[in-house]
């Protein structure tokens, strides 16, 4: 018995087929009462196509990034997803302390080029999280959570900071920008 139990998660793992994805979108949300020089709220201009994404918590200006991501075809149950590692690339601009990434479910009904703090994103569950040592790279984040929970071939989530001011280059840069890796 134990050994037909042994030769069928061998089988399993041996059948699962890792899905190498970048975002299909990305987008910094501010969340602020800071004002443009124009008096337009700050958080209510979108920042979808930019160059950067920004993750910052301060006493009135909180920024979060914004990741999308499309479901492989050939995934066809969400829930059977083993493992979904977000790989965090090398900041563009990382602050001069230690500090931590924290990834949070977010629901799909936003859209890249309009994304602002007046779009009603929900964000209920914490995935996962990376301490980050003063000069070190973020390495990955378990967010398996956020896959299996993919509805309409789509899923995304958010990434927040401690405190200080990171900022990564997005998808729109042509620089490393934010990947995942599906094991399914």
């Amino acid at each position: 018995m134990k050994i037909t139990a042994i030769l069928v998660a061998l089988s399993a793992t041996a059948m699962a087929k890792v899905y190498h994805m970048n975002a299909a979108s990305d987008a910094t949300v501010s969340y602020s009462g800071i004002k443009n020089s124009d008096g337009s709220f700050e958080s209510l201009t979108p920042k979808g196509n930019e160059s950067t994404l920004t993750t910052f918590k301060g006493n009135k200006d909180y920024r979060r990034i914004l990741l999308g991501f499309h479901v492989p075809a050939q995934v066809k149950d969400p829930s059977l997803i083993t493992k979904c590692v977000l790989h965090v690339p090398v900041p563009k601009d990382a602050p001069d302390q230690d500090y931590s990434l924290t990834a949070y479910t977010a629901s799909s009904n936003w859209d890249e080029a309009s994304v602002n703090g007046a779009t009603k994103i929900t964000s209920t569950k914490e995935l996962g999280s990376v301490n980050v040592p003063k000069g070190k790279n973020p390495g990955t984040i378990d967010v398996t959570g956020a896959c299996q929970a993919a509805a309409e071939g789509k899923f995304s989530m958010f990434i927040d900071t401690n405190q200080p001011v990171v900022t990564f280059y997005s998808k729109d840069s042509g620089k490393a920008s934010f990947t995942l890796d599906m094991t399914y």
